[in-house]
Order: structure tokens, then sequence, then C-alpha cells
């Protein structure tokens, strides 16, 4: 049955440990009081805030006479005024979706209980710039205001501005840990870093380049899912899998290269990613998952189909040409030209051009123009991405073109 403390009482059980707690039906201030509920273990959980209004959140040690020693799922959802929020030394477990929604909450302190925060606790707080630990927590601490496991190498959570950077020495980016900061614009991820979580960026709808450096390894599932204004992506050398709905939904997604490393590719990897109209595949990749490739979802049918005119560049006899053939998808072994952009044949001024005006929409993070074999055809050096290098060697590659003519 749930019941409720009035908060000033609740402060004063904080603070001085004077048990004075009133019921919900005795209370006629309503607006600071919390819901709990009684556990089997004669311990507190709270479930619920009344004050939707309230701005700075502490939770209590002990409501009548017990310990608070978890907060319950949903508990503050969308307490939309919430700005801080102070969670003691007693409580040991935050459980899922806690905090979904407080979009001005900057501010959460965690005692030194704290051994377990459940999934989705802070999804869409899009304000939250720091979290403090408790020196003597001994599971989690704060680095650069996020939050990290106890030895500090790897991000739990992250807490900062909408220009995301990574801090340094992190080994792993732990399961949801920016899961849908839909503010995040850019995010730097130092060479330190080796693995990626599940869902680590899903819900990112801003995010519009990721450079995935050499170091990381491991990428999981879905940790790339649903970014809908994820343009590029450059995918590091030590990334021998793109795993199973890695960048499913990725509808802005047309600046993409599989490297050498790649071996396999998931199901479901680049599923309904519309902006795409096709991939080079190297020989490297000998697996590749149901609907990774050239399919979408037909919100009109209801039903997986082909994206319209998508190309699979491979080699004859490769895995890329068995996916294609069974999905009905165009194969070609007919790699593009380097340099020729417009496709017209010839590598001249124009191509240099379009190459420098692309490289100005990637540099302002504007919306992408080349298409799957226009990257190819751009990047002349074959470093992963087209820029004012590129347009160079183009320009050169004319001058000695028109001096043999």
């Amino acid at each position: 049955m749930k019941r409720l403390i009035s908060f000033a009482a609740a402060a004063l059980l904080f603070f001085a440990a004077a048990p004075a707690v009133t019921s919900y039906a005795e209370k006629k201030d309503e607006s600071k009081d919390f819901y709990y509920q009684k556990t089997d273990n004669n311990e507190i959980c709270v479930t619920d805030c009344v004050n939707t209004d309230i701005k700075e959140l502490m939770i209590p040690e002990t409501i009548d006479g017990l310990p608070v020693t978890s907060i319950g799922k949903n508990a503050f959802f969308h307490l939309e005024e919430m700005t801080s929020c102070v969670i003691p030394d007693s409580v040991t477990s935050i459980n899922k979706q806690t905090f979904v929604g407080c979009p001005k909450l900057t501010t959460v302190s965690i005692g030194s209980g704290v051994s377990s925060i459940g999934e989705y606790s802070f999804a869409d707080s899009l304000n939250l710039t720091s979290f403090t630990v408790s020196k003597d927590n001994p599971t989690y601490s704060s680095v650069d205001g996020c939050l990290f496991n106890k030895s500090g190498d790897t991000l739990i959570l992250y807490a900062g501005s909408s220009k995301a950077v990574v801090p340094d020495k992190t080994k792993t980016i732990a399961d949801f840990a920016f899961f849908e900061r839909a503010d995040i614009t850019s995010v730097t991820i130092p060479d330190s870093v080796k693995t990626i979580g599940e869902n680590a960026f899903s819900g990112c709808l801003e995010l519009r380049s990721v450079d995935i450096p050499d170091s990381v390894t491991t990428l999981s599932a879905r940790c790339f899912m649903s970014c809908t204004s994820l343009s590029k992506v450059r995918i590091g050398s030590g990334v021998t899998a793109i795993p199973d709905k890695c960048f499913l939904s990725c509808t802005a997604l047309n600046n993409i290269i599989i490297p050498d490393n790649i071996t396999s590719i998931g199901y479901e990897a680049f599923y309904s990613c519309a902006g795409l109209s096709g991939i080079k595949l190297p020989k490297s990749v000998t697996s590749i998952g149901e609907n990774a490739l050239g399919r979408r979802y037909n919100t009109y049918t209801g039903s997986t189909q082909n994206i319209p005119n998508f190309v699979i560049k491979g080699e004859k006899g490769s895995a890329a040409e068995k996916y294609a053939s069974d999905c009905g998808i165009i194969f070609g072994t007919r790699i593009c030209q380097k340099g020729d952009v417009t496709g017209d044949g010839i590598i001249d001024a124009v191509d240099a051009s379009a190459v420098l005006t692309e490289y100005a929409l990637i540099s302002t993070g504007s919306p992408l123009s080349f298409n799957a074999e226009q990257n190819i055809a751009a990047d002349y050096d074959d470093n992963g991405t087209a820029n004012a290098v590129d347009a160079s060697l183009i320009l050169e590659k004319y001058a000695e073109n028109a001096v043999k003519h």
C-alpha cells in the first residue's frame, strides 16, 4: 500500500534523524510529500513524489524509523521542474526509469550505498551536467561530472554539454551511457576506448557524425540505433564486426565506408537507412545478416522492402554478391573511378569543386549530398573522408590528364 511522508519531515529526518511522519490523509500541505512502500525486509522504497513542481529533491535516510534503501521504477518520472536530487547513503538501488523526462535536472548527488542503477534511469534528462559521488561509494565514481565505475575506466552515464567529450583513459562506454540524449550534436571518443556498449548512443537524435577510433575493437548491438541525424561514420581499424541493429533507422546516413578489417555485418545492421543509396563491401566481409543492407520498413504496407535503386558493390562470388542475389538487390563489380565524382567519365575541375562543396557541408554539420558511389570517388587518398586534400589531388590528376592530351 502506498503511503506518504511530508517532505519537510523528510528533510528533518535527513539532517536530524527525527522521525516525524504524517500520512497523506492527515497532511493538509500536500506539496512536499512522498509516496513510499515498506518492503518485506522492513526497509523503505520511495515510489513517487506528489509535488510535481518540486525543484530540489532530497531523499530521506529513514522513514517511520526504517531505512530508505531503494527508489522505485518511474518514481520521479517527468518531474519537469526538478533541478537537483540528493540520494543519501542509505539507498542501495535505483530502479529503471527513475528520472526519465526531467528536463531541468542538472545535478545528482549519489551517496556511499548505491550499488545498482537500473536501465534508462536518466533517459531524456537533457540538461544533466554533473554527477557527484561519495568518495566512500565502492561501486561508482565521478570523472569530469560523468558517472563512472569505481576504477574510473568505464563511463556509466554521460553528463555534460551537447558537444560531448568522453574523458581520457575511458576504456568502455557502457550500455545506455548516452541513451536518448537527444541534444547531443557531436561526440569525441578518445583512443583509450576499446568497447562501446549496447544502446550506448541509441536515440541521440541530433548526433551528426561519429569517428570511431582505431582503438575500439567491440561495437555492441544497437549502439547507434535511431540516431536520425547521423550522416557520417568512420569505422576504425580495430573493429571486425558491425553488430545487429548497430545503425538501424539512421535515416540520414549517407557517408560510410566499410573498411577491410570488417568480416561480418549483423542482422538489420543498416536496416531502414534510407539515405544510403549503395555501399561497397570489401572481400573481407564473409557474413551478412538478414536485412542488414538495402532494406527498409514500409509504414504503409507494414512490410520490409528493398530501398529503391540500392546498389551493393563487391567481388564476384563474395558474400556481398550472395546477399544481393538473395534480396533482389542490384549488385556490381565495377568500382567507380577515383576522382570522377560526377560520374561523367571525366576527371576535371567540376569534380574538385563538388568535393569542396561536400567538404563545406561536412565542416558545418549540414546534410550531405553525396551518395555511396560519390563518397568512394571523392575520397581520392582513401583516408575515409572527402576534404580539400582530395579536391587538390583531383585537380592535379586533371592537370596531368590535360598535359597528356
